[in-house]
């Protein structure tokens, strides 16, 4: 093609790049084409609908005209002689106003009884004030809870035990979020080492105690994961 070496490699690229430029210059000038003949349709029908519109407005103007009486004339004969149409006047209507009267305000005097003493007013009843009910404790909080109470259940003899202060940043595990790094810290779970000495008992254990889904934790590979992140921040090999 253009008398180059079809052999050569730069020559080939450089081919394959020209007809795919004319590929695709040629789908941009159909599809500009196309879109062309649409947008013409489109302009067509438009105008159509506003013609009809137009004729729509139009029909709906002339019968909204009140109809003019005309009166014909026609030449009456010299020996007709037409009376002039008299039309009576009608009477205006006379409009009656309600009027509102006041109304008529019934007045009772009591009289006073001689030698009635009235009862004493009977004291006011206080009813008691129903406290209100304590509030109830968020979905998350009844969660972490549930999943405290269970903490006996881990083997931390084994993984080993950790307080808050030694906690390591479990989010950096892949598959671990916020949400779940909380559940662990209420099991008692702060560390890379203890994540680095689970067993396949323990992580079955912690995966049913946390709620996760089933498989999880191997599938993510934690063990391995906290285990790396152990060596990096703090040069030494996971041990119980």
């Amino acid at each position: 093609m253009f008398g180059l070496d079809p052999f050569s490699r730069p020559v080939a690229i450089i081919e394959m790049l020209l007809l795919l430029s004319l590929a695709a210059f040629v789908g941009w000038l159909i599809a500009r084409l196309i879109l062309n003949g649409r947008v013409s349709a489109l302009q067509a029908e438009i105008a159509e609908k506003e013609a009809e519109l137009d004729n729509c407005r139009r029909s709906k103007a002339t019968a909204s005209k009140p109809p003019v009486n005309t009166i014909r004339t026609d030449v009456a004969s010299p020996s007709v002689v037409t009376e002039p149409l008299i039309v009576p006047a009608m009477a205006a209507p006379v409009l009656e106003v309600p009027v509102e009267l006041p109304p008529v305000v019934e007045t009772t005097v009591i009289q006073p009884v001689v030698g009635v003493v009235a009862p004493p007013l009977a004291e006011p009843v206080v009813l008691p004030t129903i406290s209100s009910a304590p509030p109830v404790a968020s979905s998350e909080d009844a969660v972490l809870n549930r999943i405290a109470s269970r903490a006996n259940e881990i083997n931390f003899d084994r993984i080993g035990r950790a307080t808050a202060a030694e906690a390591d940043d479990l989010k950096d595990i892949v598959g671990v979020g916020p949400f779940l790094e909380r559940k662990l810290h209420s099991l008692g779970i702060y560390t890379f080492r203890q994540v680095g000495n689970f067993t396949k008992e323990d992580i079955d254990k912690v995966n049913e105690i946390i709620e996760f889904f089933p498989g999880r934790i191997e599938r993510d590979n934690w063990v391995s994961q906290s285990k790396a992140f152990y060596e990096q921040k703090y040069g030494g090999r996971v041990t119980e």
